[in-house]
């Protein structure tokens, strides 16, 4: 069999979600077109910026949908098969990862464009506010340690693969030169975009359309400019020891260096044209995918489309159990906190109107699930026992295998899926740097410019440190405790919004019950990294105890904090609800009296 039955079938369900779910959603939540949002009741052009839907669902999307919905379900497909991460993709982004964002998102635009923490703190209490802000900031640290760490070796690579082309094995590059080249020119046509909208009358499409061929143009010589570059003494890899040397250490601080200074210009002259330009990216591959699976599918016979990769290897993979790890290392495939940063940090000060809620929010979701669906059909068609190699060059392999069976040229279409999955990242980076900024200055009263960059640098510190003493490559080790702080985000966001609606009258069942889902899953998640950590940790000795020992401590510890900063903020939910409910008794007894 093919994958065509498999992309086709989750298209459809996921249209279905969006149409019939995704409406019962709004309708519960109360979305309400006439009220005036807070975009527009505060424009101030530098934060606050009412724009077009799509404009919107551009920036928010490609926030939202950087390398986790990629890692995540590649990693999960080959740890326990395809299966199980196809159908938890599925369920998981239509009724719990599609209803967090869009009750994160109306929440926070209800509540002047506030902080999903600001949402706990006026219906919950200050104790559980400062718990849930402290949460949250240190899940940002997790995003930003995790995605830098993921882009460096993306960009010191220099792996080789082979592939059966027209009967042939041909051997291909992942350079990471070529993407260096790629990613920068998507960060200066950001940046000419922005400025071209701002101070000319050219319509959005006109200048994103030019830009785009442009950039075509650069992936097309990146390869041979990295080349040249590298011959005349710059190399931007480590080519000796396969991406996973010094430079990439070099290239987690240079990347936080850039979010530091991505997160405190005005949105209108990076992260706004720059989401446009990366939903291009997005919505290019998802195009690519669903071409090439029709053609290779339906027409060319689909060879090189046939599922190879086991639909389900066990209950337990790569020294983890299916249960709780399935649902955790997919992550933002799925269901995302993260997501409800994003919502209630950026998205909800550019949304024009509420009835943009639901395409934007739950429409990206949806998107995203389709992403990762996609990233898992890149190991559904590897050969059973295969490594395949590490994620990005798997995923690039495997769109530039879709675009290849479309007539593209090979060495192209590899570039192209390196570039997008380099450009998903970016996009996630610098916005969880802006929104760790947000929290910080929330959390200590920062104000300012002054404050801003204060908070910027505080927000970077922790991840640039990590990132120092830990091995290049260390994404793998902590990417089971990121997913889990990010899930147990996404539960406790599901908790606050839960109160929200329950003391404003509305049903809260649709919210309550994914977020014990989410709760005991991640509670068991943390419970077993923590057992699994120390266990790792007695194993080390000499030279392995210097390069390992440190991070683990540290995931270790964080284990323990975010385990102990989620149970206070239940703690404090249900506090609130029993108190209100005895509240509700006294004032009925009263009247009934």
């Amino acid at each position: 069999m093919t994958i065509l039955p498999i992309i086709a079938s989750s298209s459809l369900v996921f249209l279905v979600g969006y149409v019939v779910y995704g409406r019962l959603v709004s309708r519960w939540l109360g979305v309400d077109a006439s009220r005036l949002t807070p975009a527009v009741e505060k424009d101030d052009g530098v934060d606050f910026v009412p724009a077009p839907a799509p404009v919107v669902l551009g920036g928010h999307f490609t926030a939202i949908a950087a390398a986790g919905p990629i890692v995540g379900p590649i990693l999960a497909g080959q740890m326990f098969g395809w299966l199980p991460a196809l159908l938890w993709i599925m369920v998981g982004a239509i009724f719990i990862g599609g209803v967090h964002d869009v009750g994160s998102l109306l929440a926070s635009m209800r509540h002047g464009a506030s902080s999903i923490t600001q949402v706990v703190r006026q219906h919950m209490s200050r104790r559980a506010y400062l718990l849930f802000l402290i949460f949250v900031w240190v899940t940002l640290l997790y995003v930003i340690i995790a995605f830098a760490d993921v882009t460096a070796g993306s960009f010191a690579k220099y792996e080789s693969f082979t592939m059966l082309i027209d009967g042939n094995q041909e051997t291909f590059f992942v350079n990471g030169g070529a993407v260096v080249i790629g990613a920068t020119a998507y960060l200066l046509a950001s940046i000419v975009l922005g400025l071209l909208l701002r101070f000319t009358k050219l319509p959005w499409w006109a200048g994103l359309s030019g830009l785009v061929m442009l950039m075509s143009g650069c992936i097309w010589y990146a390869p041979a400019m990295a080349s040249w570059l590298a011959g005349h003494g710059l190399s931007f890899m480590d080519t000796a020891k396969g991406g996973a040397g010094g430079l990439m250490k070099g290239w987690d601080q240079a990347l936080l260096a850039y979010c530091f200074f991505a997160s405190i210009v005005p949105m209108w002259i990076l992260l706004q044209p720059r989401g446009l330009i990366g939903a291009t990216f997005l919505y290019a591959t998802l195009a690519f995918g669903v071409a090439g699976t029709l053609w290779g599918g339906l027409v060319s016979g689909g060879e090189s489309l046939k599922i190879q990769w086991p639909a389900f290897t066990g209950f337990s993979g790569g020294g983890a159990e299916l249960f709780p790890f399935l649902f955790i290392t997919i992550a933002c495939g799925a269901c995302s906190g993260f997501h409800s940063i994003v919502s209630s940090g950026t998205t909800c000060k550019q949304i024009r109107s509420e009835k943009d809620v639901r395409p934007v929010a739950y429409g990206a979701m949806l998107l995203e699930g389709m992403v990762a669906v996609f990233a898992l059909s890149c190991v559904m068609v590897l050969a059973k026992g295969s490594t395949g190699g590490t994620p990005d060059a798997i995923y690039a392999r495997g769109i530039g295998n879709f675009m290849h069976i479309l007539g593209i040229p090979m060495k192209f279409a590899v570039g192209f899926g390196l570039l997008a999955f380099s450009s998903f990242v970016f996009d996630t980076l610098d916005v969880c740097t802006r929104l760790g900024r947000y929290v910080f200055q929330e959390l200590v009263g920062l104000k300012g410019i002054a404050g801003g960059a204060a908070a910027t640098i505080a927000t970077l510190a922790g991840p640039s440190a990590y990132l120092w003493i830990a091995p290049p490559g260390a994404f793998r080790t902590f990417w089971t405790i990121f997913g889990t702080s990010n899930q147990l985000l996404a539960a406790l966001t599901l908790v606050g919004v839960s109160v929200w609606l329950w003391r404003t009258g509305r049903p809260v069942w649709f919210t309550l019950l994914p977020a014990m889902f989410m709760l005991v899953t991640t509670g068991t998640a943390l419970v077993l990294n923590f057992r699994n950590f120390m266990g790792q940790y007695a194993k080390l000795s000499g030279e392995q105890l210097v390069k390992h020992g440190n991070s683990l401590i540290i995931n270790m510890v964080m284990a323990a904090v975010l385990f102990g900063l989620a149970t206070l903020v239940v703690t404090e939910a249900l506090r609130v609800w029993r108190q209100s409910r005895r509240e509700a008794v006294a004032i009925t007894v009263e009247v009934g009296s």
